[in-house]
Order: structure tokens, then C-alpha cells, then sequence
């Protein structure tokens, strides 16, 4: 049996699909999260503060191994992802760096921009073509707790702008990333068990 559209066949005797030519409305570009081999651990401090680059596969069970150096060592730190690299920002004692650091290649990174207030202990977001530094406190005691959105491109190395605040000044938050929406869950203290959101799409304060 042949299938014509058109009195055109498009499927013949033998049935193999005959296609001249396809209309297609549009395609849509899925963005993955950082990269699709391997996952980065980076900094910390046991006990001095860390600047190792750790790297292990996705593939199989294994150990992580060194691939590289943060510009400086430092704990508490927030981390983001392009499609091309990996990124950490703030961390103890007060840093303001974002470091950058290839996925393509195992290498150091560097320091490609600085976040509008130097802090630790914040959460990381990333869209398709922005990070994202949330909350976090500054050095010292007590330690004063910041509600501040930061953002910095991935399309150029830059300093972060400020582009929004959470529904308060808050640390110690786990950040989650879908394609639309930054989360920024929990925190203290005192200890809170909020779940906020801010948009990717514009600039704006986070909403519980």
C-alpha cells in the first residue's frame, strides 16, 4: 500500500517515509543546567579555606578528582552554571569575586566580575543567560544578614547588578533554578521554612 498526500507518495511499497521538504513553526531550545557530563564541588574549607576545582562524572560511581583553583580560597560560598561554565560567587571572609571556570577544559578559574555586596553563606540561581547570588551575611559578630538579588551575565564577564530584594534579609538558604523562576528556600536566622520565588524575566523582588 502506498500513502500520497497530494497524489504525492509519501510512503511507498517498500514503506519508507519519502519527505521532500518539512515546515516546521518554530524550534525551541531546551537549557540544561550546567553541564551534561559532570558535577563541580568548589571551595570549602578542612580546615584552611579551599580553592580546589573538584569534578566527578555522571556516567559511573566514581571519586571526584582536582581539576583546578578558585582565584582564592574561601567556605560558604554560591554557585552557578551556563551551558559553557561553572561559577562561584561570594564566600568567607566577605568576598565580593565571582570566579569563572571552563566546563570544556579542566583549568583554573578567574575572576571575571563582582558581586554588588561581599557576603557568604548566600544561594546561587542560574537561567539560560543569567546567574544569580541571593541573601547571604557579611563577615563579623553578629553577622548582618542581607536580603539582596544580585545578578551578572554569562554572556560577557561583569560585575553583578542589583535587581531585586527577598521578603527578607536572610543566610543559609538552598537555591533551586527552573526555566522561568529562581527559589530560594529557607534560611536564618531566625530559622524559617519559606519557599520564595523571583522571575528570570525581569527584574524583581522574590514573592513567598
Amino acid at each position: 500500500m502506498v500513502y500520497r498526500v497530494n497524489r504525492d507518495p509519501i510512503i511507498d511499497g517498500n514503506r519508507v517515509l519519502r519527505v521532500d521538504r518539512m515546515r516546521v513553526g518554530s524550534f525551541s531550545k531546551k537549557h540544561i543546567l550546567g553541564g551534561t557530563t559532570s558535577g563541580y564541588a568548589t571551595g570549602g574549607s578542612s580546615p584552611a579555606f579551599s580553592n580546589i576545582i573538584d569534578k566527578f562524572p555522571f556516567a559511573s560511581d566514581a571519586n571526584a578528582t582536582d581539576v583546578g583553583d578558585l582565584t582564592q580560597g574561601r567556605t560558604n560560598v554560591a554557585g552557578q552554571s551556563s551551558s559553557d561554565n561553572g561559577y562561584t560567587s561570594g564566600g568567607y571572609a566577605t568576598s565580593n569575586i565571582i570566579d569563572k571556570f571552563p566546563f570544556a577544559a579542566d583549568g583554573n578559574a578567574s575572576d571575571v566580575g563582582d558581586l554588588t555586596v561581599g557576603r557568604n553563606a548566600m544561594s546561587g540561581n542560574s537561567s539560560s543567560s543569567n546567574g544569580y547570588t541571593t541573601g547571604g551575611s557579611s563577615q563579623g559578630f553578629p553577622a548582618i544578614n542581607e536580603d539582596v538579588i544580585d545578578k551578572f551575565p554569562f554572556s560577557s564577564d561583569a560585575n553583578a547588578t542589583d535587581v531585586g530584594n527577598l521578603l527578607s534579609a536572610v543566610r543559609n538558604t538552598s537555591g533551586q533554578s527552573a526555566d522561568a523562576s529562581g527559589y530560594v528556600a529557607g534560611g536564618g536566622p531566625p530559622n524559617i521554612n519559606v519557599i520564595q520565588k523571583f522571575p528570570f524575566s525581569t527584574d524583581a523582588n522574590s514573592t513567598d
